[in-house]
């Protein structure tokens, strides 16, 4: 059944869609349709934020990263705000994090950290969730230039390069709405960041974009995966259908909602709809619950989540419509004590998951730390072998592979020989039958 209005929660996404951008636009407002600041505040009235805030509950305390390409931190929105740039870039030969040209990947990055700590000045008038949190950008680069090379040698992902670097400084919440796919060799740093107490937020593909359905970032065990909504809880649209991602976990707001800055222009604020919005959404909804049970683990911040969506607490029960869990909902999530709920991971073992991590990875990361999977080589196993002789196992010496290669090169001319001599006696068989004839 589908949830109540309450349904708003953000859809995860790959990428932001501006209107008057070069990616890909947003349909236009039909007659009657509510403007972007009107359907900002409808939410945010909804999710009860500046209810929130006059508690004291702003993030204060929390830290926070956003994984995203660019950003310009000089902009009025972040004036005041709590916002650092890593200093070390995601990718090593992409340097550019900071930048003030309003194009499509700062524009994107700007807006999505400004739904954590904007303090609603400059174009857009974008404001946060989390005003007080401690937001740290870890920036991918520009969108041009050469394909990104990870400080490890491309073993991780930007995006798991990124989630290793938050984690090894003290993020409790990581969100990000670049999306990716879920990748192998990522799967020991999503791994680590569970072992660690960290919430990972995934942004989902949106409509007409490339990617899989499946097999997305969100798709990894114990990562929150997030979509789209509009004011009266529909999914996105794709052909006239619902664009259902089968493993999401939450929805929130994403229906043209505004955006800090438009193509080429930091002055004029932009309009935007698609799951982007929904991760900050939701990662700004769990520092505001962090900061308000400081003791709560992830696993209980998570438990939370999904047992009080759509305005009520309840019972965690998930659909495959593309609603999962149901609306992530900030003033029922902020009702519950966390510590009541068990300290484990709901979001293991998904049903539309990418089979990783594994609870055996996590494990291991907890007792060793960020242990990445070692890939087998020709000469690893040599060496194996060869460090196998104290057990008993013998050794595969240079003198054995010359041994065999010889044995080798010795039965090919044998077989050569052989298959030659039979064919010259064939062929003198036919000679004489034929002369008989």
């Amino acid at each position: 059944m589908k949830p109540v209005l309450a349904r708003l929660v953000a859809a995860s996404t790959l990428l932001l869609c501006l209107i008057g951008g070069s990616v890909a636009p947003a349909v236009a407002a039909s007659t009657g349709e509510a403007t972007s600041q009107q359907n900002f505040e409808f939410w945010w009235g909804e999710y009860g934020i500046d209810q929130a805030h006059t508690a004291g509950l702003t993030g204060k305390g929390v830290k926070v990263a956003v994984l995203e390409k660019q950003i310009n931190p000089d902009l009025p929105v972040f004036q005041g705000t709590n916002l650092h740039v890593s200093a070390s870039p995601v990718c090593v030969n992409k340097p550019a994090v900071t930048t003030t040209d309003a194009n499509d990947a700062s524009i994107h990055g700007t807006t999505m950290a400004a739904y954590i700590v904007g303090n609603g000045t400059g174009a857009g008038a974008v404001r946060g969730i989390a005003p007080d949190a401690d937001l740290t950008f870890y920036g991918y680069g520009p969108d041009d230039g050469p394909q990104c090379e990870t400080a490890d040698g491309n073993k991780l992902t930007a995006f798991g390069a990124g989630v290793k670097m938050a984690v090894d400084d003290g993020a409790k919440i990581i969100y990000t709405a670049i999306g990716g796919s879920a990748r192998k060799d990522d799967a020991p740093a999503i791994a680590y960041a569970l072992a660690r107490g960290a919430v990972i937020v995934s942004a989902s593909i949106n409509p007409r974009q490339l990617g899989a359905r499946e097999g997305d970032q969100g798709a990894y065990n114990g990562v929150v995966s997030t979509a789209a909504v509009d004011r009266d809880g529909n999914l996105q649209q794709l052909d006239g259908a619902p664009f259902v991602i089968p493993q999401t976990t939450v929805v929130a707001a994403g229906f043209r909602l505004p955006a800090v800055g438009k193509s080429g222009d930091w002055q004029t604020g932009g309009t935007g709809t698609g799951s982007s919005f929904a991760s900050p959404i939701v990662a700004g909804m769990l520092a505001l619950a962090s900061q308000k049970t400081p003791d709560a683990s992830a696993n209980q911040l998570l438990q939370a989540l999904i047992s009080t969506t759509n305005g009520g607490q309840h019972t965690p029960s998930r659909t495959d419509d593309g609603y999962g869990y149901g609306a992530a909902w900030l003033s029922t999530l902020l009702a519950v004590d966390p510590l009541t709920l068990p300290d484990s991971n709901p979001l293991m073992d998904k049903a539309f998951g990418f089979g990783a991590p594994t609870a055996e990875q996590i494990a291991t990361a907890q007792a060793n730390g960020y242990s990445p999977e070692k890939r087998p080589s020709s000469a690893d196993q040599l060496l194996e072998q060869n460090g196998s002789a104290a057990s008993g196992t013998s050794l595969l010496d240079v003198s054995t592979i010359v041994l065999w290669v010889v044995v080798g090169l010795v039965a090919i001319v044998v077989v050569a020989i052989v298959v030659t001599v039979l064919i010259i006696s064939s062929q003198r068989r036919k000679a004489r039958k034929e002369q008989a004839a």
